[in-house]
């Protein structure tokens, strides 16, 4: 019947896996195995390394989940992380959450957490992002920061990993013109991106935007991306377009429902859905700035522990989950801060100019100084954004 929802739940438990309470009330019946992942896993220590260094340490031999869920559990208060929590075991259990709804289409993730509301388009002007209708009151800004660096002919060879095709296992889904500049990657700014698009890093911040990544992104004339998940139901994605050929030449599929780009113009959509886009026009590319976020339901203190096992993953060692923790409480710390949320409001309030001066005069902002993501990289590395949520980085310890 129209508007009904159809639940499968698949789990898959292998010895390394916190597998107790894993699928946790994820739905009924059993279906077909987890999908492939979407590109090839993060460099992150075998588990063979990090057990040997948890022996060394006196910990003992664990399972990966067991050692990643204590470290979370003793950096927040449990009640505050319970849904993180049961998201990590689902995912280290390789549950996959798919859901038909109805008119809406089919949802399919296997980084997943509970109770988040499930819609493939989200309202812009609803009054649940502001920060993306005060990025289309400025998008002009931005728009010209891209142009100029279209025209520069030495931005490849100033930035990191400019331009870059899809870095991913099912790379053909998305052809190879459909091409990222990334500014933010899991949180983290890019120091060297974000000097050359100073503006738009200003504008993104001033606008209050909970990002997880930010990036630009390029699809050629003629061109698609073939139906697919981005696996994850707690980060969201924004658009808005910058230079996209008239409508309808140029569209994003999410479910059932059809949105066409257009300049200036935000769209708001959950990826978990399966999605789709094309470019039709006979000669001009479609460039478009990504914000993928936090979904708006999840608490501060649920965002912080899914940014801590971001962080866990990265670094699996004593060592590493002990500065996990670190960031973890210095974020708790800036979220109860009374003074950042005014900051903020002020901002949204008063636009970006201020910001945007500040940052092109000399008082850069927080991103273009590398705040976020702690000092310059004297290398930088080579980022891509993928918006695999928790699947990504713990399969690839499995």
């Amino acid at each position: 019947a129209a508007g009904a929802s159809t639940t499968t739940t698949t789990t898959t438990t292998r010895n390394v896996c916190c597998a107790s309470s894993s699928s946790r009330a994820r739905g009924a019946g059993v279906g077909a195995a987890a999908p492939p992942r979407r590109r090839p896993a993060v460099a992150t220590p075998t588990r063979a390394a990090f057990v040997t260094a948890a022996v060394s340490d006196g910990a003992g031999e664990q399972p990966l989940g067991v050692l990643v869920e204590n470290a979370l559990l003793a950096a927040f208060p449990p009640s505050a992380v319970d849904r993180v929590v049961d998201s990590l075991r689902f995912t280290m259990a390789d549950g996959v959450h798919e859901v038909h709804h109805g008119d809406k289409g089919l949802q399919q993730a296997s980084s997943y957490i509970a109770g988040l509301t499930p819609n493939p388009y989200w309202d812009v002007h609803g009054g649940t992002f502001p920060w993306l209708e005060e990025l289309e009151r400025n998008y002009e800004v931005i728009r010209d920061e891209l142009l100029a660096g279209l025209n520069n002919p030495d931005l490849e060879r100033m930035g990191n990993s400019i331009w870059v095709a899809a870095a991913r296992d099912d790379a053909e889904g998305y052809g190879p013109d459909w091409r990222t500049l990334v500014l933010q990657d899991r949180c983290i700014w890019e120091p060297t991106n974000t000097s050359l698009f100073p503006k738009t890093a200003a504008a993104v911040e001033a606008a209050g935007a909970p990002s997880v990544e930010v990036f630009f992104a390029k699809q050629a004339p003629q061109t698609g991306i073939k139906p697919h998940t981005d696996f994850t139901n707690f980060i969201m994605t924004s658009h808005l377009g910058l230079d996209c050929p008239p409508t309808p030449q140029s569209w994003m599929k999410v479910g059932e429902e059809t949105q066409y780009w257009e300049n200036g113009k935000g769209m708001v959509a959950d990826t978990s859905f399966i999605h789709s886009t094309s470019n039709e026009s006979t000669d001009q590319d479609r460039f478009v700035l990504i914000i993928r976020f936090w979904h708006p339901e999840l608490t501060l203190d649920e965002r912080n522990g899914v940014q801590f096992l971001f962080d866990a993953f990265e670094d699996l060692s004593p060592v590493g989950l002990s500065s996990a923790t670190a960031k973890a409480k210095a974020r708790a710390k800036e979220y109860a801060g009374a003074s950042a949320a005014a900051v903020k409001a002020t901002a949204v309030e008063g636009g970006e100019a201020a910001i945007i001066a500040a940052a092109v005069e000399g008082g850069e902002s927080d991103a273009v100084r590398g705040k976020r993501g702690g000092s310059r990289r004297k290398k930088p590395k080579r980022i891509t954004s993928g918006g695999d949520g928790l699947g990504l980085l713990a399969k690839g310890m499995k």
